[in-house]
């Protein structure tokens, strides 16, 4: 059975943009009448992960605002946002209530338990105020707890690994292990269908280490269980970046899902109720449109269709970026509306997800072409002009011409327009050598292999070599082929108001200020002046000219103060002004949105930002599980603050697939982090893509410093 296919019969939630899920500072308090009372027991189990311990807060809405924070509960694994796509339940949940949160002009902290069954315990005890995530409304949950409005309705699945044989019927449980996580509503689910089938053979096992959905179904794919249990919802949004699961029968008639609050905060769920109605009635999750401007303006949302890649649509440091991505997230917020990303995969036809009412516009770097235009579409005016450009390494003669190509090795993919190219220039009479790449090989991994010396020249567009050419040292960008081609993005032809809005809003912004930032944001940014670079070890045997406050702030955490500046090295080279093309700042390079949801201002004084990055990199690392042994923990959790917690998870799942350790970051992790860079990887990657040398190489340079310091 096609996983994909089933899952499309039994529906889906819409795409929201998601956000990045990070700690704020808090200040103590508690009011309000209190609600049943936690056990020991029960408050014990809640561990907050999530930064510095949270006040205690078990009143109603009126008690709450006195706090001007609204506390969001949800498991650990659901505290990175996966990239959003199509289909994924709890990133829309996530966008939904910072909304709420906005609307009571209330900011949002997310507090984070680790299993399920900590949920409840922890809203019980004042830790949090509304539990966010795919909660089955159960009768012995709504004895402890009181529900809001059905956010949605789901039945639950048996899910097995593709290869085994299916599960379509309640018989086949017979003799099998079925594992689920521990207090969840599929247990109770099981339990009840055990009781029903007296002569079923069936052995549940609850985890209280496994309730993350992926590691659920990699345990399933390892033999180690039979099945698992998901409803559709999870399983849709998982079957986005995976299809090595099979949904079989279902085990339960359909089951509310729904938010919670403690029993006594009538105010706050009153609110919630009202909210979720608005939203409800305004967005059909079943639907696909085919309306022009006014039909998404009532719907409030613009679904843009793109791929996850380094020029387009990206996570990095928990920020969703891209060129593409920005450039429509401004027109988006000009017209009043969200912006919905709908993430094709690589086998996709875009121009048929668009004519199929699965989105609004395509912006991809789409090229205009006749054959496209012909398929019922209509190109906006154009915003960039790109070029093949030859490339080879800075170590070997430029490129400048093509008489330049002279006895050299142009390698280049077969079945692409740069093989058309070179194969003209072939018949026109230039002398040199074409070689065909490997098919597996992307453009972005050809140009690695001419930087180190793996090839000897490739041609590729210019706006990829502009922005491989800041990442990667030993590209020497040269000849770009004319004419050059125009990218656009593209509607439907019955769209022509949305058509005329894009072409007025390109008017006032191509070339424009914005523009001219958002370009030179990923393709001209310079590399980082490293006038810093002298600033350490002078005769008095200090490290960087900030010793002293990262003396202070490391000790806060039970961090080495050398390991800081190491990393302060690598970020910044002491430059307390440097500035990365994602918005990152500062010595230890905190991006603004994490700092202030911590309680720093920015920009940063040395001081603050300092105790910034400190703090940061302590959450991150308790974000790893405990039981690693302390040098390896200490490589994940530097990856993690360069490249995102959610890109370390994904190569960590992939190590274990390859046979890998996953928990030894050195030859293991590293290696597989590699490979997300890799188109083939990224598509079944929760996080999509990254750009894998940059963690790796940014965890070995530290290492290399720190081990220096420690000599010293």
């Amino acid at each position: 059975m096609n996983t994909k296919l089933s899952l499309l019969q039994i529906g889906k939630l819409g795409v929201l943009l998601a956000a990045q899920l990070t700690v704020l500072l808090l200040t103590t308090g508690c009011s309000g009448d209190p609600p049943p009372a936690a056990s020991p027991a029960e408050t014990a189990a809640a561990t907050i992960v999530a930064g510095p311990p949270p006040y205690i807060e078990q009143g109603d809405l009126d008690a709450i605002r006195q706090h001007d924070r609204l506390r969001l509960l949800v498991p650990r694994w659901d505290t990175d946002p996966a990239l959003p796509r199509q289909g994924l339940p709890t990133e829309a949940y996530r966008q939904m209530t910072e909304e709420f949160a906005a609307n009571l002009q209330l900011e949002v902290q997310w507090v984070t338990v680790d299993s399920l069954d900590a949920l409840i315990p922890a809203l019980l005890a004042g830790r949090g105020d509304i539990i966010v995530t795919n909660l089955t409304h159960t009768p012995a949950r709504a004895e402890r707890v009181d529900f809001t409005l059905p956010i949605n309705q789901v039945r639950e699945h048996i899910i097995s690994a593709v290869d085994a044989a299916p599960i379509d019927r309640i018989e086949a449980l017979n003799n099998k292990t079925v594992a689920v996580a521990a207090g969840s509503a599929y247990e109770e689910s099981l339990q009840q269908l055990a009781l029903e089938n007296p002569t079923l053979d069936l052995q549940i096992v609850s985890l209280t280490d496994a309730a993350d959905p992926d590691a659920l179904l990699d345990r399933v794919n390892s033999g180690e269980f039979d099945a698992t249990v998901l409803d559709h919802d999870i399983a849709l949004s998982v079957s986005a970046y995976r299809n090595d699961f099979r949904v079989g029968t279902t085990i339960s008639p359909p089951r509310n899902i729904a938010w919670a609050v403690r029993p006594n905060a009538g105010q706050l769920l009153a609110q919630l109720n009202l909210f979720i109605t608005e939203i409800l009635t305004l967005r059909d999750h079943q639907a696909r449109f085919r309306d022009d401007l006014p039909g998404i303006k009532k719907r409030k949302t613009l679904r843009m269709i793109t791929r996850n890649t380094p020029t387009n649509y990206f996570l990095w440091r928990g920020e969703l970026m891209g060129f593409e991505y920005d450039l429509v997230k401004r027109f988006a917020k000009s017209q009043q509306l969200k912006l919905e990303v709908v993430v094709a995969p690589p086998e996709a036809d875009m121009i048929d997800w668009l004519n199929q009412g699965r989105g609004d516009l395509i912006a991809a770097s789409f090229t205009v072409t006749p054959a496209r235009s012909r398929r019922d579409l209509t190109f906006t005016r154009p915003y960039n002009t790109v070029g093949e450009q030859l490339v080879t390494g800075s170590d070997r003669p430029a490129l400048q011409t093509l008489d330049n190509l002279q006895g050299r090795t142009l390698v280049v993919r077969k079945n692409t327009a740069y093989w058309q190219t070179a194969t003209t220039w072939l018949q026109q009479g230039h002398q040199f050598t074409l070689q065909a790449a490997p098919a597996h090989m992307n453009t972005d991994e050809l140009l690695i292999g001419v930087a180190n010396g793996s090839f000897d020249a490739t041609l590729a567009d210019s706006h990829l070599v502009a922005i491989e050419h800041r990442f990667v040292d030993g590209l020497q960008p040269g000849f770009v082929v004319q004419p050059e081609r125009q990218h656009a993005w593209a509607v439907r032809k019955d769209n022509p108001e949305l058509l005329a809005a894009l072409n007025s809003y390109l008017k006032k912004h191509h070339r424009g200020l914005f523009f001219n930032v958002t370009y030179n944001k990923y393709f001209k940014n310079p590399k980082r002046i490293q006038k810093y670079q002298g600033q350490r070890l002078n005769r008095d045997g200090a490290l960087s000219p900030y010793d002293d406050v990262v003396r202070a702030a490391a000790r806060a955490y039970q961090l080495d103060w050398r390991l800081i500046v190491a990393q302060m090295y690598q970020e910044s080279r002491f430059d307390p002004d440097a500035e990365s093309f994602a918005g990152a700042q500062g010595l230890l390079q905190v991006m603004p949105r994490t700092a202030r949801q911590m309680g720093y201002e920015v920009p940063f004084s040395v001081h603050s930002g300092i105790h910034a990055g400190v703090q940061y990199l302590n959450w991150v690392r308790d974000r790893f599980e405990a039981h690693l042994p302390l040098e390896e923990r200490l490589w994940f959790t530097l990856a993690a603050y360069n490249a995102g917690y959610g890109h370390v998870y994904d190569a960590r799942r992939l190590a274990r697939q390859k046979g890998l350790d996953p928990d030894r970051w050195f030859d293991n992790v590293e290696t597989t982090m590699l490979l997300l860079s890799k188109q083939e990887y990224a598509s079944k990657a929760r996080f999509g893509y990254v750009r894998g040398r940059e963690p790796v190489n940014y965890v070995r340079g530290i290492r290399e410093r720190y081990r220096a310091y420690l000599s010293l």
